[in-house]
């Protein structure tokens, strides 16, 4: 069958593997014919409740196997489903819902409470739907599902959207990125062909799936015939209990306690234990330091590393790094996936040539749009080509290099200093576990370079010990001019670093 939309990944996979297992989970496992058949009286279920073809559908929960079928449910109807990060306060789940203005909310039991105060505040909110055993709520999936309720089948294109992705609103509010049928199906596939999966793989679905990556690793292996292992909420430290349980093999490592985790096993049981994984994904560019621990790891687990680039914008992946590049070249992402195009612009919208940073733009079908803000529309785009707002450079090879967030650039004196550049520099520095460089105001310079720090052991660093490690490393303007020492960089779940209350907390500290 020709695969066109996003519902026809399992649609497919039914067809082709009916009673093979598709999903483990704590509330048992699932076939791909039981998805596609629960998906399906879903999809009748919410028809019968009122939602339609270009209607909102909110979710908050953890990973689940109801998770994925509502998503797929909504797909074969036209439905958004509009996915809900967990970490948000109640004032920005609110805010999002209103601006979405979904019309029914789908959770679980450790967000009920949040749900049904949510459901007073929204005024679209008609609906309160519980998921993975929830019984609380208005509606129950198991007992929707028991209905046995046909759907009818309507006109969905591939342009259409399928799914509603907040972005993390670095400024101002965040923006609800739509991704498109077509454009969510080519991430899964590009994933698929990328990572080489197969019938015979099984996935450990950690990264939330408020997370496109979460998302999509899991529809790519659906797609490929694969086993989905959907452990909801796992501690960092039960990751390597899970992969070596489940004989995974693959997954993505997002933290360094998961890291950790999985060295502590190894060290403890041996590689034996691990000896079906194959492959671990996670970001590209990660710089020379984390690059010599992530090959030290997967050397002694026999198995490869994959990093990728994109943002919600691209609906996902747009650039990947895996091989022998991946430690070979630790500050690369990688080259673009097929059918996508990588340009260094300058500001005036100007190819520029190798080695020259500039913004990043991207180009294909993958792109996605914001929901109900043309003015946002308009300036992501020129042409066909998608303002990514980060800054980096291709190297004659065409490899990508990432220098950080066009925002997040710091203008001091006539220079301009990208903070990944210092990062780079200061992260080899033995007794320095972790830094992130932010520019503060300053009325003789624009702006002057600081360090945020995190030492090992709690050893006190000076600024006077960061400027002698960086002096003939980095030009002197790039050198930090202030420091901080914290406990701890603030990321987000993908691990980006988290500047502004670092921004907030060294204004505070001159002041003081």
């Amino acid at each position: 069958m020709a695969l066109d939309l996003l519902n026809h990944e399992i649609e497919f996979a039914a067809r082709t593997w009916p009673n093979k297992i598709a999903i483990v989970s704590p509330r048992g496992d699932l076939s791909f014919q039981q998805i596609e058949t629960k998906a399906s009286k879903l999809a009748g279920a919410l028809q019968f409740l009122g939602l339609s073809d270009g209607d909102r559908l909110a979710i908050l929960g953890q990973n689940s196997a109801d998770y994925i079928v509502w998503h797929y449910a909504a797909a074969k109807v036209g439905i958004i489903l509009h996915v809900l990060n967990t970490r948000l306060a109640i004032g920005e789940l609110e805010w999002m819902i209103n601006n979405a203005e979904s019309a029914a909310l789908i959770t679980d039991s450790d967000f009920i409470k949040q749900a049904k105060s949510l459901q007073k505040k929204c005024t679209s909110l008609r609906l309160l739907i519980g998921m993975a055993g929830e019984k609380s709520a208005e509606y129950a999936t198991d007992e929707l599902a028991e209905r046995n309720l046909s759907y009818q089948t309507t006109k969905v294109e591939q342009q259409n959207a399928a799914l509603m992705i907040y972005t993390s609103g670095t400024t101002g509010r965040p923006k609800g990125a739509l991704q498109s049928h077509g454009g969510s199906l080519l991430a899964d596939q590009l994933t698929l062909d990328a990572v080489k999966i197969t019938a015979n793989d099984t996935y450990l679905a950690l990264m939330p799936f408020f997370h496109q990556a979460g998302l999509i690793r899991t529809r790519a292996t659906i797609l490929a015939g694969g086993r989905c292992v959907i452990p909801g909420k796992v501690e960092a430290a039960a990751t390597a209990d899970a992969i070596c349980e489940h004989g995974v093999t693959f997954t993505m490592i997002a933290s360094p306690q998961q890291n950790l985790a999985i060295r502590e096993k190894l060290n403890k049981d041996g590689v034996e234990e691990f000896k079906h994984l194959r492959i671990i994904l996670g970001g590209g560019g990660m710089g020379e330091r984390a690059a010599k621990s992530i090959q030290s790891m997967c050397d002694s687990l026999g198995c490869s590393y994959f990093g990728v680039y994109g943002q919600t914008e691209t609906t996902g992946p747009a650039v990947f790094i895996t091989g022998p590049d991946v430690f070979e070249r630790p500050a690369s992402c990688g080259k673009p996936f097929p059918a996508i195009d990588i340009a260094i612009w300058n500001d005036s919208g100007i190819p520029l040539p190798s080695g020259s940073v500039g913004e990043i733009v991207v180009r294909g079908p993958i792109t996605a749009r914001y929901w109900r803000n043309d003015a946002a529309n308009e300036a992501l785009y020129e042409g066909d080509w998608l303002h990514t707002g980060d800054l980096g450079y291709l190297d004659k090879e065409g490899f990508l290099y990432f220098k950080g967030r066009l925002k997040e650039l710091i203008k001091t004196g006539a220079e301009n200093v990208y903070p990944r550049e210092v990062e780079a520099v200061i992260e080899q520095h033995q007794n320095i576990a972790d830094v992130a460089i932010i520019g503060l105001p300053d009325k003789a310079w624009g702006e002057i370079v600081c360090a945020a720090i995190v030492t090992r052991n709690n050893k006190a660093f000076t600024l006077e010990e960061i400027k002698s490690f960086c002096r003939d490393k980095i030009g002197a303007y790039k050198i930090p001019k202030y420091v901080i020492q914290v406990d701890n960089i603030p990321r987000n779940h993908t691990g980006k670093i988290l500047r502004q209350p670092l921004i907030q907390l060294a204004e505070s500290s001159r002041k003081s």
